[in-house]
């Protein structure tokens, strides 16, 4: 899948209206290119320019906001620790004791995630500007190679490395944190010091014994002594004392000291003057919401305190202390309760961000006085970051907050606030593209579906794209008066159009059922019919309208029609060299079904103190022999966001069988060591992970490269081509008219005489036409591959009654067929009954008294004895696994190589300037070696394109879009397609033209003279066909 098609699932929920809009960005290049096209001038991407530098901007602007928004919040989290920004915790470890270095440690891995959550955000957006730069100078085939690209190019990387750099930093500083402190707590002494961090800097007065006390809290302890520190002569009762109690409230709360907290902010600070304020109560509910961070990490577990885990498990911190904190406000309360830090968050913020559904409660509490709206006002209040309590409570997933503040949202009405209902557009998106359900059901009372959301999507578009059908169903039937077909700005896309661009079946099925739209067109012309079928999702187009009548008639126009031609710049396979050869390395699954990712790291049985999961890169390589250098490298960055299906790796090499393949993981500014700290290694290694790839070898055809011009394959203007399938016809069951023995020479001569331009070969090292991929005739499934050609004909020859060609004259009696012959070609039936094949046909092809048999042929047969004005379309039949399977047959076969070699030799002997050939193939990797081998005859690709049911899982052939891109990458002149999806839309005919490839089809359909005619009428230029009479007079 393109990378456009998934940014969405790239991309942060709460910060989606912040992204590049790459979506908006790719479709006004392509409607540039369009208008260049038509006006047959060079497109002028100015305008192109001018909206990317806007979008570098603004994300640049977000970005450097959230960062600096980190930073403010690291250096707080040290100011309230006494701590500078260079200055290690190991310095001050007898200053400190280890339940607040705990709490500092939870801190700063909460901002660690926060930094990989920005982190991603660039690297999201950072992949969609150099995509759209590459794909300015692609779709303008080198035009933007001048100083203005280059240019604006180059200040675009200089920003990047500025970023990046930053954001490095930043990490390797919370890194030393982080490994600072954890080796610090390793200290046995920090549970019996009497420091703290935090009352060093800020109370000179305090006696080490209070403060010892309260670690170990000895509330008893704590009054007696604090109340003679109030009286002594030698005691400060100003300001100085009002700071020391607050402070020993503080040590307290992140000591986890519970009943020395409550001492104190129950009685101490009445007695003496001190008022609980915000800072208070945030640094309550911070010590709530973090208390089980670490444990929620599997790598950090290592990282917590038994002793201090205990402790706070016997009497630490709990709601109950927030509850009185709050309860004892008094008169001054709401307005401690509405101020709001430094990062513009309230209490309710953190109550809601921490998920303490009873604090948020209880603060709502203290403003019923005041009315409901004032209440929603409070739960719509935004912070510095643009996030209000309602946000927080649905991105973390909190159901029972969010539904305290939805019961208070649902008694104020519109007109009350200001933006309450843009607020709830986004949250209900938000919840939607989390996929947290029971927030999502909640929230489908709100009935938000019709309404866009900050970035101008409906909540039932984004539960489409989403693909849950359950959530599709509960918004429409909380809300009655439902746009159902409300398109978004970029492409148009209603929900139907996004459910059939991602193939959700079920969910189209929902829509449909609702009464949404069939016959929309999207912003380019396309129906959501056209765009399921492109992507191979047959089984949805096949559930929708036909479509309106006059489709045909615009079938050469608008829609699919109207994509620009392809006008790629130079890729690898325009330097292919065909004595060369080539090592070809795909990063990934390229079978639907198959588990794992392209790289998947495993976690470390170490305490990671250093996320090494971010900026992380792999470099693949390619070495031969011993000291040779490498040939060529690549990187990408990890993980893949872009679709690398049709992008392979390729590197030229000069004997592959010394090729040794490598995989370098890099971590970006520095070595993965300097995770285990600075002049540290580890003593003992383990496996990283795994990395999932495929590769084929090309080497050059053992044999002569005929010079010859290569045969224009359609696109002439001559119409439609026939070509005879499997010569006169591949052999059916069906008895309503008479069959030759197909892939036979009388079939071949046959198909001619009635019309084919074409007939089609299917495919021991002696090439023979042959369909199938094991021979059933001995009464074994037997691979084609395990048989001699003697052996293969043998079986051929047992059929004839003079166990020869019936295409040699005989008398008209020496044909008939004795009784004792009639009992052998049984007893050979009788054999072939329980072989695969049969099994599932029930008969096999080319045999007696079924089909007019004839003796298999080999490929040097036919280009002997066939008239060059017979064209030839050689199928070239290699085993993929689920082929193997079906045949009933272990899945291996001849080193592919050979297999071809042995076939293009074969074709390069008799050259014939007067026969037009081409080489097909089903097998992605035999395209992809023809193309390289050769470029005298044209390579097409044949796929089914998504047809049901899907026993093909090859990602390369599952859709029409796919294949398209595969031929593209590799040159190839054109693709067959089952006729399924060009008959459920013939305007896709035009769209494969346009990408500069011949479009032909192949299927039972083909046999029918209606669909071939709409075919033809389409501008299809090979039609593939068992019924050549039939269909070659419908077409004239």
């Amino acid at each position: 899948m393109k990378f456009s098609q998934n940014y969405h699932h790239h991309q942060i929920p709460e910060w989606a209206s912040s992204y590049v809009p790459y979506p908006a960005l790719s479709q006004q290049l392509k409607r540039v290119v369009r208008e260049a096209t038509a006006e047959n001038t060079t497109p002028v991407v100015d305008e192109i320019y001018d909206l990317l530098d806007g979008s570098i901007g603004l994300f640049v602007k977000c970005y450097e906001d959230r960062f600096q928004f980190l930073c403010a919040r690291r250096a707080e989290v040290l100011r309230a620790y006494g701590l500078g920004e260079e200055e290690p915790v190991s310095l001050r470890t007898g200053d400190a004791n280890c339940a607040e270095l705990g709490n500092l440690l939870k801190a700063m891995v909460e901002l660690r995630g926060e930094l990989a959550k920005l982190q991603w955000y660039y690297r999201v957006n950072a992949d969609a500007i150099e995509l759209v730069y590459s794909n300015i100078e692609r779709y303008c085939c080198g035009y933007p190679t001048g100083e203005l690209h280059q240019s604006r190019k180059s200040r675009w990387v200089d920003v990047a490395a500025g970023c990046d750099a930053r954001a490095t930093g930043y990490g390797d500083s919370l890194s030393a944190w982080i490994a600072d402190v954890a080796r610090s707590r390793a200290n046995a002494k920090l549970h019996l010091g009497e420091g703290s961090l935090c009352l060093d800097c800020v109370s000179d007065g305090y006696r080490a014994s209070l403060v010892s006390l309260v670690r170990q809290d000895k509330s008893l302890e704590v009054a007696p002594l604090l109340e003679k520190m109030s009286l002594g002569d030698d005691s400060s009762t100003g300001l100085q004392f009002h700071a020391l109690v607050y402070d020993l409230a503080l040590l307290a709360i992140v000591s986890g000291a519970g009943d020395s907290a409550a001492f104190l902010l129950d009685e101490a600070f009445a007695r003496y003057g001190v008022a609980v304020d915000n800072r208070v109560l945030n640094q309550i509910i911070a010590v709530l919401g973090r208390r089980d961070l670490l444990d929620r990490q599997s790598d950090l577990k290592l990282l917590t305190c038994s002793l201090c885990d205990d402790a706070e498990a016997r009497n630490g911190i709990g709601e109950s202390l927030l509850l009185r904190a709050i309860e004892r406000l008094g008169p001054s309360g709401e307005d401690v309760l509405l101020s709001k830090d430094v990062f513009g968050r309230c209490p309710l913020h953190y109550g809601a961000m921490y998920g303490l559904q009873t604090v948020c409660q209880r603060i709502l509490s203290c403003f019923e006085k005041r009315g409901l709206s004032h209440l929603a006002g409070q739960i719509m209040s935004v912070d510095s970051q643009g996030q209000t309590p309602l946000h927080y409570a649905v991105i973390n997933n909190d159901a029972g907050v969010t539904r305290v503040f939805l019961d208070v949202l649902d008694g104020v009405e519109d007109s009350e606030t200001h933006n309450k209902t843009a607020i709830l557009h986004d949250v209900s998106s938000i919840a939607v593209k989390y996929q947290h359900d029971e927030i999502v059901h909640l929230l489908t009372r709100c009935r938000m579906g019709s309404h866009p959301s900050s970035h101008a999507e409906t909540a039932l578009y984004v539960a489409a794209q989403s693909g849950r059908a359950d959530y599709v169903e509960a918004l429409l039937n909380h809300d009655k008066h439902i746009d159902l077909n409300r398109p978004e700005p970029v492409h148009g896309w209603t929900p139907l159009f996004v459910a059939c661009v991602e193939g959700h079946a079920a969910v189209a099925s929902v829509l449909l059922r609702a009464g949404a739209k069939q016959d929309l067109r999207d912003s380019l012309g396309w129906t959501a019919k056209e765009h399921a079928t492109l992507r191979g999702h047959l089984a949805i187009a096949d559930i929708m309208d036909a479509g309106n009548t006059d489709d045909l008639d615009r079938s050469r126009s608008g829609g699919p029609a109207s994509v620009p031609p392809t006008k790629s710049a130079p890729t690898e396979q325009g330097s292919f060299q065909s004595d060369r050869s080539y090592v070809i390395i795909n990063l990934g699954a390229l079978q639907h079904g198959q588990r794992g990712e392209a790289l998947e790291l495993r976690g470390s049985s170490l305490p990671e103190s250093v996320y090494a999961h971010n900026g992380l890169s792999m470099e693949i390589s390619i070495a031969e022999g011993g000291n040779s250098p490498h040939s060529q490298s690549y990187t990408v960055k990890l993980p893949l966001l872009r679709d690398m299906l049709n992008e392979p790796f390729v590197f030229p090499v000069v004997n592959p069988n010394e090729a040794v393949i490598s995989f370098k993981l890099l971590r970006a500014g520095h070595s993965l060591n300097d995770g285990l700290g600075e002049g540290r290694e580890s003593l003992t290694l383990g496996v990283m992970g795994t990395v999932m790839f495929t590769f084929v070898v090309a080497t050059p055809v053992d044999c002569a490269v005929p010079r010859l011009q290569s045969c224009d394959v359609g696109g002439g203007g001559g119409g439609v081509q026939l070509v005879g399938h499997r010569g006169l016809g591949q052999n059916t069951a069906s008895r309503t008219y008479l069959q030759m023995g197909e892939n036979t020479i009388e079939s071949f001569l046959s198909a001619a005489k009635q019309g084919a331009a074409f007939v089609e070969l299917t495919r021991d090292l002696v090439p023979i036409i042959y369909h199938d991929f094991s021979l059933s005739e001995s009464g074994t499934d037997i691979a084609i591959h395990d048989l001699s050609f003697d052996q293969f004909a043998y079986a051929s020859k047992l059929q004839s009654t003079i166990n020869q060609s019936i295409c040699k004259p005989t008398k008209p009696r020496s044909r008939s067929l004795t009784k004792a012959h009639e009992r052998e070609l049984e007893g050979t039936r009788q054999r072939m009954m329980h072989t695969v094949d049969f099994i599932s046909k029930g008969f096999k092809p080319n045999t007696r008294g079924d089909f007019i048999q004839d003796s298999f042929a080999t490929l040097d047969e036919l280009l002997v004895q066939l008239p060059q004005s017979i064209g030839f379309n050689i199928e070239i039949k290699y085993p993929r696994l689920h082929e193997a399977a079906e045949a009933g047959v272990i899945p291996a076969s001849i080193e592919i190589n050979t297999f071809t070699d042995k076939i293009l030799a074969q074709i390069f002997r008799h050259p014939q300037p007067n026969r037009s050939i081409i080489l097909s193939s089903f097998t992605p990797e035999i395209c992809m070696l023809l193309a390289i081998k050769q470029q005298v005859y044209p390579v097409m690709f044949i796929t089914n394109a998504g047809k049901p049911p899907m026993s093909d899982m090859e990602m390369r052939a599952g859709s029409m879009k796919a294949a398209v891109r595969f031929a593209k990458r590799w040159n190839l002149a054109g693709i067959v397609f089952a006729s399924e999806s060009l008959v459920l839309c013939p305007r896709l005919v035009q769209y494969v033209k346009r990408r500069g490839l011949v479009c032909g089809s192949y299927g039972a359909q083909n046999n029918c003279p209606g669909y071939a005619q709409m075919q033809a009428a389409a501008g299809v230029d090979l039609l593939m066909t068992d019924r050549v009479g039939l269909i070659s007079a419908a077409l004239d």
